[in-house]
């Protein structure tokens, strides 16, 4: 093993004259993406547009069910304010009815009443609230003493809510083909 000789200051000064400057890396090149990034930027920019009309057009489209549910609660206080049955059904009625008619065809609403517009409620939303539970009141609830009507007026409320939050023609289609099903047509 051969050691290092110690080198005169000379000498290491010569050597380090010898070594270049450190280099800093070039500058780095602003220039455009490849196509894919572009096409890739593209997509991103159609998606979030169209994702952006779908939530306003869905925002504008549920904003009869938004009024309905605020008239709802309005007639539910002047209710509890005035405890005046009869005015509640016939607004209840009519705030139901104005809704049918938003969503629904004319001619398959307009005319219906009594028992033929309790079924049609059950149908439009999926379920029996009216038929078979507290929305019988609207059957024959405009003929019945304030007596008979008062325990079941919260329930209604509560159906009438849950009609206005899930209704859709939909559950009419699906009704009708399972009723023409049962007649022995074919849907």
């Amino acid at each position: 093993m051969a050691q290092a000789q110690p080198q005169s200051p000379e000498q290491s000064t010569a050597q380090l004259s010898e070594l270049r400057d450190i280099h800093l890396p070039l500058p780095i090149e602003v220039g455009l993406p490849a196509p894919g990034w572009w096409l890739v930027a593209l997509l991103l920019l159609m998606g979030l547009v169209s994702g952006l009309v779908w939530l306003v057009n869905r925002w504008r489209a549920g904003r009869y069910r938004r009024q309905a549910r605020a008239e709802l609660a309005d007639l539910l206080v002047s209710w509890q304010t005035h405890h005046d049955h009869q005015a509640y059904l016939q607004a209840l009625q009519q705030l139901l009815k104005r809704v049918a008619l938003t969503c629904f065809p004319r001619d398959r609403v307009a005319s219906l009443t009594g028992e033929a517009w309790v079924a049609f409620l059950d149908r439009s939303s999926g379920g029996s609230d009216f038929s078979m539970g507290a929305g019988e009141i609207l059957i024959d609830g405009g003929y019945k003493p304030a007596v008979a009507i008062d325990p079941g007026l919260l329930g209604l409320h509560q159906a009438a809510l849950r009609w206005l939050n899930r209704h859709h023609p939909k559950h009419l289609d699906r009704s009708e083909d399972s009723s023409l099903a049962g007649h022995g047509r074919a849907a």
